[in-house]
């Protein structure tokens, strides 16, 4: 049965709500993250050791600008006009870049770019001694195609020439390999405990959950296959040190240094890293930027050709299937225009809609916007977030699902949502359009190509396509989406469930986000979870080396088969995938697949959540909504 809940709103909404969501996404783009201490005084006055913190790290950061600007304005003393290649905000992003390191890796990088610059001539005359001896010069370069003299390279390091004459001698006598400590092998009395470690680890874990964002750009090839996340460009690890230092002093723990928190963060986080304003977030694109500057320094006009052909060509075939994916929400939006207004019938005959879909980072509740203290070394309560879109209307429904009731990421799940959707939520298209990211095992799957082979078998649609853009490009529509309920999630006081389900529908003025939850308000269960996979199995076989492909496509007239595409303008394969005669698989697909029950909450986590987090929570009734008193005995610690 089709719901059109959506159709009557398409003539209530007004072009200027339109303008409001795309000003509100615009606002997401340009405006990530309001500060994150706000300076309302009725909400709380900086103490005056905090006050004076702040001033003293202003007037630093003014003194260091000046310092910057000063030396960048007075020709170079080498005569060659050094300082015309830079500008004052690069100079100081790689002073601060330099000093984030640690000794051991400012070490091995002024080592690696010294034995870069070295060149030896044969051999000179000393003035103090009769005997002959190899003479070192280097020569300093930025990058390959900017050299510089050895002061600018200091100083845009903020280095001094001291430690480099003491690394010149260290790569003259010992090579590259890092000096051994002389506490090598000993561990310290002021060591870092493992619960320490363990709590900081507990704090960037939760601080990035509220305010980062999954990388837009899904490479998977990065940080050994886990997604990227981004906090906010106007953060960085000591603005995060800072709210962990508070957070910590009102827990009643002595927090640790700013090097060993960066340290344990970049350990155990390699994947959750700052936003920069030119970063790219594909990687074919900066490999290929190396490979153009190496050619640029090398001098070989025709390697340097062929790397500018390979760059062009990836970016040529990124803006082809960018193109396709405009296209076909082109596509959806003129059949969703054509369609009558009267929401009791389907739209025009062989009409086309197009829908994406992702998963969110997941929601944490209870949270407090702003929130500093004990919280942050907990494990909140939390809640999966599963958007899909359709551009036509536009509006995206965000499936919420308690981690009482999660399955897990998985096929299984993304087509239960699918399932659940089209039920509810569907436009009654003949041909549907779909558009996800390239997360293997979760959307690149035979049981998810599977699904809409089933679809088209059984009536519910004449055609599918499903696409996938490159990766490294595909930043789409549920991302803006998703960023929208972020900003208003951060932004508010969220102890429930309910809660959540009220930050999400607030999210837009006119409506365009909108939360389907897991159970009604009489908790009853809304969606069923199936066990697809298994079941499709048995009907279908799977198509061979599918990660090769980025097109899918099945139709009404060959039912059974799938024809896939490399890229959208390669040529089209076709496969049959059904195992059975088309007759038997009718009757069978229409069985459909048995029920799957999500896990029920742990004894363990229903005690964590009644003794940990709801103490977090003042009214008590929402203490029982998200962490009541378990009706299950409290396990016994397990021993050490």
């Amino acid at each position: 049965m089709i719901f059109y809940d959506m159709m009557p709103q398409k003539t209530k909404i007004s072009d200027q709500a339109i303008q409001d969501l795309e000003l509100s996404l615009q606002e997401y783009e340009d405006e990530y993250l309001k500060p994150f201490f706000p300076d309302r005084l009725t909400e709380r006055v900086p103490s005056a050791t905090e006050h004076e913190s702040r001033k003293i790290d202003v007037t630093i950061n003014i003194a260091e600008r000046e310092e910057v600007s000063r030396f960048l304005s007075t020709p170079c003393s080498c005569g060659q006009n050094c300082e015309q290649f830079f500008s004052v905000s690069e100079v100081l992003e790689a002073r601060e870049d330099f000093r984030l390191m640690s000794w051991n890796e400012q070490h091995s990088f002024i080592i690696g770019k010294l034995q870069t610059f070295m060149r030896s001539s044969e051999q000179s005359v000393s003035a103090r001694k009769s005997s002959r001896r190899e003479r070192q010069r280097f020569d300093y370069f930025i990058n390959a195609d900017r050299p510089v003299c050895r002061s600018m390279f200091l100083f845009y390091h903020g280095e001094s020439l001291d430690r480099l004459k003491r690394r010149q001698k260290h790569l003259a006598e010992m090579g590259t390999l890092p000096p051994n400590h002389g506490n090598t092998g000993k561990s310290p009395k002021h060591a870092c405990k493992p619960s320490d470690k363990k709590k900081v680890g507990t704090f960037i874990g939760n601080f990035t959950a509220v305010h980062g964002l999954p990388d837009p750009g899904r490479d998977l090839r990065a940080e050994k296959g886990r997604l990227k996340v981004y906090l906010p460009t106007i953060m960085n690890y000591k603005s995060v040190h800072r709210i962990y230092e508070k957070s910590a002093t009102l827990e009643g723990s002595e927090p640790v240094k700013y090097q060993t928190f960066r340290r344990v963060w970049i350990e155990n986080f390699p994947y959750i890293v700052f936003s920069r304003t030119k970063s790219d977030l594909c990687m074919t694109c900066e490999d290929n930027k190396k490979l153009i500057n190496a050619s640029i320094a090398i001098g070989d006009e025709e390697y340097k050709l062929d790397c500018l052909m390979r760059a062009r060509e990836h970016l040529v075939t990124a803006k082809q299937e960018r193109d396709f994916y405009r296209a076909s929400i082109q596509a959806s939006k003129d059949s969703y225009i054509n369609a009558p207004s009267d929401a009791t019938t389907h739209l025009v005959q062989d009409s086309v809609m197009h829908y994406s879909w992702d998963f969110a980072q997941q929601l944490q509740f209870p949270y407090e916007d702003h929130q500093v203290g004990p919280i942050y070394f907990k494990s909140p309560r939390t809640a999966q977030l599963f958007g899909i879109c359709c551009e036509a209307i536009p509006r995206q429904v965000n499936y919420l699902i308690d981690e009482a009731d999660f399955p897990g990421k998985g096929a299984d799940t993304v087509i239960s949502l699918l399932d659940h959707f089209f039920d509810n939520y569907g436009l009654g298209e003949d041909h549907a359009l779909f558009t996800a990211d390239n997360c293997v095992g979760q959307n690149i799957n035979n049981a998810v190509l599977q699904c809409f082979l089933y679809r088209v078998i059984t009536g519910k649609h004449k055609s599918i396509t499903l696409s996938f853009m490159l990766v490294g490009h595909t930043k789409f529509s549920p991302d803006g989406y998703f960023g929208l309920i972020k900003k208003r999630y951060r932004r508010s006081k969220v102890y429930t469930y309910d809660h959540l389900v009220d930050v999400i529908n607030a999210s837009t003025t006119g409506g365009f986000n909108t939360c389907q939850r897991y159970r009604n308000s009489q908790g009853h269960d809304v969606i069923q979870f199936r066990k697809w996979s298994d079941w499709l199995g048995q009907i279908f076989k799977n198509l061979p080396e599918i990660t090769r492909y980025q097109h899918f496509r099945t139709n009404v007239n060959v039912l059974g088969e799938i024809s896939v595409k490399e890229s959208v303008d390669a040529e089209e394969k076709t496969f049959t995938l059904l195992k059975n005669e088309t007759s038997g698989a009718v009757e069978e697909l229409r069985k459909g697949p048995p029920v799957h029950t999500p896990k029920v909450l742990s004894p363990q986590r229903q005690w964590y959540l009644y003794d940990m987090i709801r103490p977090h929570i003042p009214d008590e009734t929402d203490k029982e909504s998200t962490a009541p008193i378990p009706k299950v005995s409290k396990p016994k610690p397990k021993k050490q």
